[in-house]
């Protein structure tokens, strides 16, 4: 607190965190995957990286109570420095002389190579709010914030972000104030206009990279080292969301039950995003750039109720739901002449995506064929009679053109859920007590990567040794993969208890203030129509996981002195 002026406070805060590690491995030539090589046994390695992390904030503050507008007042400036520079130098020797060293030294060696490299960021802020409340019954805000990211192209590093909100205790109105059973009520507003710099450093400036010896490129009567530029996108710029938010708090009897209810609106422009690069554009299969817009927009309801009310050593329950829904499209690509851009890259073939960001639809939407279906099941027969099984026979040619190519894969289905639907419960009596969590999906779908790379004959003839099958080959009968087909892509609905916690407390004990003995369950069940391991397995919809989820029992005691 500044004493010269009323209510005027400063502050200032500054972080230094630093991480060093040594990793050393040492592999001897007559090791087993040495002696299997075959060439340049015996290898060292080692990693010396060091990260370094600076942070400071400076910011002043200043309340005051305005008694005669029945109001109060708070406002902030303050000033951020963010800086991360790690240094990450390496040495990989294969080929050792000798073995004598160990990991203690570096012998002669056919072939070494030592790896020097700096990552370096800053973010800097300035930024500003101002709160206003009136009669406690009004309340404004207002923030604004300017950053400058290291990480975006020249011209394009800053960014300002504002936001405003506002809000209505509706329950302190004479009209109101305990009427029909309220015990609160509150309306709200908002809108922001949020920034996001999620990307790694240096992708706005091109860098390059030095080819090894053993990768020189024949040129005249001799051999040139490469050094190959990176892909890069010097327009690279902040992504930002504009978000609109209406919402209302309530209480009744007493707050027994309280919850709330939220209208959402989200508008994206200047997607960050990861995607290929156009033939011969770059000597890289993928760049990060800005693809254009999306727009989120839903509903989220939340309700805690005290439905049993027993007292100290009665029968009580507390229980809290929340339900949310989201519709999600991208609204535009903004790259000419792409009409969508595929991604989700998947186990098996080569290169294959089984996504699409395209226009209209929700985000990485599944971009598949259709399957011909007979008798319920997809189709897996020479329909045409030309003696082979292909694509003509098995799949729909949705634009009528007689040739099953890209332009008959349309998006179908979503990884994400309709609905997600969450309940916790504490339930106590006397001295126990019982608590559990459950979670829903509702709507959302998979597409089951492990089927589809191993539900097929074909890898019973692969390196020449037995292979697992999955037993969706004796369900569809494929000879070959069929990796974009609709019929890997599943209804992945599901609910799931994720934890179960049973209590005992002992009130009066020598010497203790308390002790409780509890045994809890995580990954209790879950029951779902998906037949793979777990529908929440994959990564943005693709499952490729073998195992299922461990379910793990705890049991414990606590004791309090």
């Amino acid at each position: 607190m500044l004493p010269w002026v009323s209510g005027l406070t400063a502050t200032l805060r500054a972080s230094y965190d630093a991480v060093q590690a040594n990793r050393t491995t040492f592999t001897p030539s007559y090791a087993q995957s040495q002696v299997e090589a075959g060439t340049n046994p015996g290898n060292i390695s080692q990693n010396l990286p060091q990260q370094l992390t600076t942070v400071v904030d400076a910011f002043a503050r200043y309340a005051a109570t305005l008694d005669r507008l029945e109001s109060t007042v708070d406002m902030t400036a303050g000033y951020s420095r963010e800086r991360f520079r790690g240094d990450y130098s390496s040495f990989f020797a294969q080929g050792l002389s000798t073995d004598l060293l160990g990991l203690n030294g570096v012998p002669a060696a056919n072939d070494s190579r030592p790896f020097y490299t700096i990552d370096e960021s800053r973010l800097i802020s300035g930024f500003g709010r101002f709160n206003y409340t009136v009669r406690d019954k009004y309340l404004l805000t207002a923030t604004v914030r300017r950053d400058g990211s290291s990480k975006f192209g020249p011209g394009r590093q800053w960014g300002t972000f504002p936001s405003a909100a506002v809000a209505w205790r509706a329950y302190e109105e004479p009209f109101l104030h305990r009427r029909f059973g309220l015990s609160d009520l509150k309306l709200r507003a908002s809108w922001g206009l949020n920034g996001n710099q999620s990307v790694g450093n240096y992708l706005a400036y091109t860098s390059y990279t030095v080819g090894q010896t053993t990768a020189q490129a024949d040129f005249g009567n001799g051999f040139v080292t490469t050094i190959r530029p990176s892909a890069s996108d010097p327009n690279l710029r902040w992504e930002k969301t504009a978000s609109t938010d209406f919402g209302i708090d309530y209480g009744f009897q007493g707050n027994r039950v309280t919850g709330s209810v939220d209208y959402y609106n989200k508008k994206t422009t200047d997607l960050l995003f990861r995607v290929p690069t156009a033939a011969g554009t770059a000597l890289s299969n993928f760049i990060t750039t800005n693809i254009g817009s999306m727009q989120n927009k839903g509903w989220e309801f939340a309700v805690n109720m005290v439905p049993v009310d027993g007292g100290p050593k009665g029968f009580s329950w507390n229980a809290n739901l929340v339900a949310s829904t989201n519709q999600n499209r991208l609204v535009s690509i903004d790259r000419p002449g792409i009409p969508y851009i595929l991604t989700g890259g998947i186990a098996g073939g080569v290169g294959s995506l089984i996504q699409v960001l395209k226009p209209g639809y929700t985000v990485n939407s599944f971009f598949v064929y259709q399957h011909k279906m007979q008798n319920g099941k997809p189709v897996y027969a020479d329909l045409n009679g030309d003696g082979t099984i292909n694509d003509q026979d098995l799949y729909v040619d949705l634009n009528g053109d007689g040739v099953i190519n890209q332009s008959d894969r349309r998006p179908f289905h979503s990884p994400q859920p309709k609905w997600i639907v969450g309940h916790t419960s504490l339930l106590t009596w006397r001295s126990i007590d019982a608590s559990t969590t459950l979670r829903a999906y509702l709507g959302s779908y998979v597409y089951n990567n492990v089927a589809s790379n191993l539900g097929n004959y074909s890898i019973l003839q692969l390196n020449g040794a037995p292979t697992n099958l999955h037993a969706s080959a004796l369900k569809y009968g494929f000879v070959r993969p069929q990796y974009l087909s609709d019929v890997y892509v599943e209804k992945a609905s599901f609910l799931r208890m994720d934890n179960l916690t049973i209590g005992y407390t002992f009130d009066q004990l020598v010497n203790l203030r308390g002790a409780r003995v509890f045994g809890s369950v995580q990954n209790v069940f879950t029951s779902t129509k998906y037949s793979g391991v777990d529908p929440t397995a994959g990564l943005n919809g693709i499952d490729n996981n073998l195992y299922p989820r461990s379910r793990t029992y705890l049991t414990g005691l606590s004791v309090g002195f």
